[in-house]
């Protein structure tokens, strides 16, 4: 017997001539019953539903609705069910299965491969409505012209339906009208032909979670926070021009009570905004907010339109021969490749290399079918970017004047990073391309170095002849993985066609990114090299999505990766403890840095925790930091700060600023000082009641890897030595002694030398 949970009318408001009747009736999975969808397949009279699902915060299928002309189907699914059920089998015959109904969805693509990585189920007779339109996916215009057109739609009422789109956040009501609304779509026959049916019977399981691991995207949807100010002081809270989708509130508060009002963006450049709202004179308080997705990136849209053909049949995409070797090995078979040059030495006199530095770079440039995908483990300053450069120094070398080499990395810094490098080694033939918004305003200081190699995409050109003189003859090429996907570099391609590409960091790449790369340059790629290490920063999100991963956590690449042995930045205190605690005794340390004074613990036992903008500071270290740093400058020691948390770093760098100390380019995150160095680093942990960031192995990882001679760390020692006790951190500071401890006002003393120098 089924039992209904509840029934509501649909008032919707998109067709405002619409005035017939729609009834919903909602029900937990395990009250369905055989009438309940035969009653509702009863209303069904064309051969056509709609379809709405909702997903919650780790992209599982949280409900479904199925609509008709007048009734509207919606079940919330159980998340506790792992198995096949009568309930699901019943789902599976009565609708997915059903090759006389034919369904209809805005995301179907996402749907059909959710429905069997959650639930186990296939469909057939599936159309992704988005795709019958040329638009743009994540236009609200082409789900408009989906429906009929301005004249038959509010459009108003389509932007607020669809604000949220498949959120769990979404009201019944919401996914209720989003389905029906679908199955309106369903009526409007596009002149491009019919649609493209979705049939995941002809899929393997393996293929279908490999989409499932793919299409996961970060959030349902973003809530941007940031201080409505003149001038946004960090980049995370840098107010941002609204995507298509989206739009901005401004929350006040007067005399403790609080309104909400809408704000439009007037002028945006760099990091100041100027927003046209209402009477503010009397607020308190005010905050912005930006609701809804934001527009996918080209790397977002062109991932997107590749898993979109896949599922639709109509790209070969799955047995492409690096797919099959990184995705699919247990049935890729050995391709031929084509053999670049005979001979491949190894060109590089900068510096000399180690055994297992040059066993790496020999991988790189063998034309070995077996080693035309090679992966290559590099701990903390073990010259990861010193093997990038020796490889592209000996294929210009070694190789024809046609053949390019493209370093790629995920973040912009971690380009720079290889960048300078190459510069280090006298080898400047390489040319830099980066997004306009990254050089412009916020980072520039970072490219000072290295400015005339660099082609910011506001230069970019379509004519052949003047991408030429913009390369200059260059055939190694350096840009971020995003950009890949980007068609204004085609010139540039086009010229310099990848064949061998070598991806930096690439233990912070989720393996799906890779999908627009694997698909664009499918007819030019010979070889794939992927550099990292997966005892450091993960892929971004994989801390929110179960089941990331990179290419260091697929175990047939993992077993054959080159491991480099030797690292050179770290004292050897602290390299031993690294070697020990992350990497299971198999680094070497060479460095003349012997005495455990190398490291100090500055005991900050007045500073506290503060939550700040959804991240934390602690006032009280950063002052103790900003005593370190001016004692650091009068010393004249090289040196950068770390902290964990981001309002932290920005609050540092205001202090530092204020006091007319070095500011630019000083203090990070650690996220974004990953590949960085210098002699001296100040580290600020923030917290004091919690363990937070110390429960991140891998952050902390790198955190303690980035000196070339001292570290001081600024925390608590009770709260080390009790809450973060079994921390690293603590472990470290066990291992070096109670004599590396320092009270906090040791440091203001003016006689204080951290460091013997």
């Amino acid at each position: 017997m089924a039992y209904l949970k509840s029934t509501f009318s649909l008032a919707q408001t998109v067709f405002p001539q619409h005035n017939t009747t729609v009834t919903a009736s909602s029900y937990d999975e395990a009250h369905l019953s055989e009438s309940t969808f035969d009653l509702f397949l009863s209303s069904v009279v064309d051969g056509k539903i709609g379809l709405a699902p909702t997903y919650d915060e780790q992209q599982r299928l949280r409900s479904i609705a199925f609509a008709s002309s007048s009734q509207v189907l919606i079940i919330t699914l159980s998340m506790k069910e792992r198995i096949l059920t009568p309930m699901r089998k019943l789902l599976a015959t009565k609708i997915l299965m059903n090759d006389c109904l034919r369904k209809y969805a805005f995301y179907m693509d996402r749907f059909a491969i959710s429905i069997f990585t959650n639930l186990s189920l296939r469909m057939v007779g599936a159309v992704d409505i988005l795709s019958l339109w040329p638009q743009r996916r994540h236009l609200i215009q082409t789900k408009i012209k989906a429906l009929g057109g301005v004249f038959l739609v509010d459009k108003t009422s389509v932007e607020q339906l669809f604000r949220r789109e498949e959120s769990h956040a979404a009201e019944p009501l919401t996914v209720a009208t989003q389905a029906w609304v679908a199955y309106k779509a369903a009526l409007v026959h596009p002149a491009s032909g019919p649609p493209c049916i979705i049939d995941t019977t002809i899929f393997s399981a393996e293929e279908l979670n490999f989409l499932g691991k793919t299409i996961c995207d970060k959030s349902d949807y973003k809530l941007m926070n940031g201080q409505l100010t003149v001038q946004s002081s960090r980049f995370k809270t840098k107010i941002m021009r609204p995507g298509s989708n989206q739009s901005m509130e401004v929350e006040m508060t007067c005399n403790g009570k609080a309104s909400t009002v809408d704000a439009n963006l007037r002028q945006l450049h760099g990091k100041m905004a100027q927003l046209s709202i209402s009477d503010t004179s009397q607020a308190q308080r005010l905050s912005i907010r930006t609701i809804g997705r934001d527009d996918p990136t080209s790397a977002e849209a062109f991932r997107t339109n590749v898993i979109l053909q896949i599922i639709q049949n109509k790209t070969p995409f799955l047995t492409f021969p690096f797919v099959q070797d990184i995705w699919f090995w247990k049935r890729a078979k050995t391709a031929d490749t084509i053999a670049i040059s005979n001979s491949n030495p190894i060109t590089f006199n900068s510096r000399s290399l180690n055994e297992s530095q040059r066993s790496a770079v020999k991988a790189i440039l063998s034309d070995s079918p077996s080693d035309r995908l090679v992966l290559i483990q590099g701990p903390p300053g073990t010259g990861k970017t010193t093997v990038i450069a020796a490889a592209a120094v000996s294929f210009i070398a070694s190789r024809s004047s046609k053949q390019g080499l493209w370093l790629v990395a995920q973040s912009n810094v971690a380009v720079k990073n290889i960048a300078e490098k190459l510069a280090d080694v006298d080898f400047l033939d390489f040319k830099l391309l980066v997004s306009k918004d990254f050089h412009s305003g916020w980072h520039e200081h970072l490219y000072a170095e290295i400015e005339k190699n660099v082609i910011p995409s506001d230069e970019f050109v379509d004519v052949h002849l003047a991408a030429e003189r913009l390369l200059k003859g260059s055939r190694v090429i350096l840009c971020t993985l995003s950009m890949l996907s980007n068609d204004r570099i085609s010139p540039f391609t086009r010229i310099v066609p990848p064949e061998l590409f070598i991806f930096d960091e690439a233990s912070q790449i989720e393996l799906g990114d890779y999908i627009p790369m694997c698909y664009r340059f499918q007819n030019t790629t010979r070889k794939l090299v992927f550099i990292g290490d997966d005892k450091q920063l993960p892929p971004y999100g994989q801390s929110d999505i179960d089941g990331l991963q990179s290419v260091f956590e697929l175990n047939h690449l993992r077993r054959g990766a080159h491991f480099l042995n030797t690292q050179y930045r770290m004292p050897v205190p602290i390299g031993k403890f690294i070697s020990e605690r992350f990497y299971h005794d198999r680094l070497k340390s060479c460095h003349s840095i012997r005495t455990d004074t190398c490291c100090r613990f500055v005991d900050v036992n007045h500073g506290f925790e503060v939550s700040r903008g959804g991240s934390w500071i602690n006032e009280q270290q950063a002052q103790v930091v900003l005593a370190l740093a001016r004692k650091m400058e009068i010393l004249g020691l090289s040196y950068h700060i770390i902290t964990p948390y981001d309002a932290q770093r920005s609050y540092i760098e205001t202090q530092l600023k204020g006091n007319k100390l070095k500011w630019e380019d000083k203090v990070f995150n650690v996220d974004s000082f990953q590949g960085n160095e210098d002699d001296y680093i100040i580290i600020s942990l923030v917290r004091t009641k919690r363990v937070g960031f110390l429960a991140d192995l891998r952050r902390l990882n790198v955190m303690l890897t980035r000196c070339k001679k001292g570290m001081i760390i600024c925390t608590d020692r009770i709260f080390v030595n009790s809450v973060a006790s079994r921390s690293p951190v603590a472990e470290i500071a066990k291992t070096l002694g109670s004599n590396v401890w320092v009270p906090w006002k040791n440091i203001l003393q003016p006689s204080y030398r951290p460091f013997a120098v």
